[in-house]
């Protein structure tokens, strides 16, 4: 990540304005996590896993806005690019919550075929009164910063018109942009969406059935994962309590006890020391860095499934089309052999059998054209998530390889510091 974590929330009562280029100072020469390079042909599912820097963000600097109507939280995002589409090199803005919004509605209604990556949620209402706090305030700010970094590492999504003003805009500037509507292009991208909810019940292409049953599996994991972790986060900090208690009890004890109060006294120091340990690498950080991150990456498997379901109801776009087709087929047949018309206010003579058949005739070449529309639609967005869920299963084991690597190093270090400290009280006592 890109972010200090310690970035304090400051309270203001104007948000920052204007679009400058980023100062030197404000982004440090350190390497930066490596942004993946994906294939840009669609019909290319052997990724190409180059690594590229001509884009990098971060999400810094939250400061604590009060006006009269309302309270809110916003960002600096500093960007550095090296691409010709940006005119600097170096970009500050501020952003707040409502236009990170903004900018993922508009990438998901330009791109519905895409699995464009999650915000992080907004708080709930039992949470309302805690949403400026530290914790809460530097979860959200990773979190974005993730979500940013997803966009601009993705191929296609990078190059959106969309995100390009959201990174670079002054505040002016974006206000103006957010006004243009983009109702349109949203009701367009939920269209699928409703084609899949009125005939979820027809059967779905079998080739997918293994990536909807790997998404549910994980998911399911993931979310008892995070049970767990909870559970175990809560009993940690009630240990972390008690071994304060102990220590100080211990510390006590020694001033009772002239023979061994060294001895006591440096195991109620240790003790407390152990304490502290305890909860500076292993509770501190499990919001931000274990149990924010696993529900993160529920929703991007939430995500996942409903560009797959946007698949889905194109699948059931074509097979209603072929079945229209059949049937006015299987009709044309019907009246060419003399069978019963389907419609009972059909003439029985030459002629009229003669015309229905002409009409029929004219119907079958148009649906037959909407049958191709949709068979290739279904086929171009079929290969579209092959590859995005490609891209995705990559970033999955980049990602949870990295938050388990970070999970396994935090417990080291803590059983190492017990172990140190342990060993340092055993040996004076040993050699008094």
């Amino acid at each position: 990540m890109m972010t200090d974590q310690s970035s304090a929330v400051l309270e203001v009562s104007v948000e920052e304005k204007g679009i400058t280029p980023m100062p030197q100072i404000l982004l440090n020469d350190t390497p930066t996590v490596n942004l993946v390079s994906f294939p840009m042909n669609t019909n290319d599912f052997h990724l190409k896993l180059n690594f590229r820097h001509d884009i990098q963000v971060r999400v810094e600097n939250p400061q604590k806005i009060v006006e009269p109507l309302e309270t809110y939280i916003t960002y600096r995002v500093s960007t550095k690019a090296d691409r010709i589409d940006y005119p600097h090199k170096e970009y500050v803005i501020r952003r707040r919550y409502n236009d990170f919004i903004w900018l993922r509605q508009n990438i998901a209604a330009e791109y519905p075929d895409r699995i464009v990556p999650p915000l992080p949620a907004k708080h709930t209402i039992l949470g309302q009164l805690d949403r400026y706090s530290k914790e809460f305030v530097t979860c959200r700010m990773l979190l974005l910063e993730r979500f940013l970094s997803r966009l601009v590492a993705h191929p296609i999504l990078t190059e959106d018109k969309h995100l390009r003003v959201f990174l670079t805009a002054n505040a002016t500037e974006f206000a103006s942009y957010k006004k243009r509507g983009t109702g349109l292009l949203r009701r367009m991208s939920n269209s699928l969406n409703t084609i899949s909810v009125s005939y979820n019940s027809r059967q779905i292409d079998f080739e997918f059935d293994p990536i909807r049953n790997h998404l549910q599996g994980l998911s399911e994991k993931l979310a008892m994962l995070e049970k767990v972790a909870q559970r175990i986060h809560k009993e940690r900090k009630e240990l972390c309590v008690e071994s304060h208690q102990l220590g100080a009890a211990f510390i006590e004890w020694s001033s009772n006890e002239q023979s061994v109060s060294a001895a006591l006294s440096r195991i109620g120091h240790t003790i407390t020391a152990n304490s502290s340990a305890l909860r500076h690498n292993l509770i501190s950080n499990f919001i931000s860095d274990w149990a924010q991150p696993l529900k993160d990456y529920v929703s991007y498997i939430e995500c996942v499934r409903e560009t797959l379901g946007k698949r889905d109801a194109l699948q059931i776009q074509y097979e209603q089309s072929l079945i229209d087709l059949e049937k006015k087929k299987a009709d044309k047949d019907k009246v060419a052999n003399n069978d019963k018309p389907i419609m009972s206010f059909w003439s029985k003579t030459e002629t009229d059998k003669e015309e229905k058949i002409e009409r029929m005739s004219q119907v079958i070449p148009k649906l037959v054209s909407v049958v191709e529309a949709n068979q290739e639609r279904l086929d171009v967005c079929s290969n579209v998530f092959r590859q995005e869920f490609g891209l995705w299963k990559y970033q999955k084991k980049s990602d949870l390889k990295n938050m388990l690597t970070a999970l396994a190093e935090s417990h080291i270090q803590y059983y190492q510091n017990c172990v140190t400290s342990w060993d340092l009280v055993f040996k004076r006592m040993a050699s008094e």
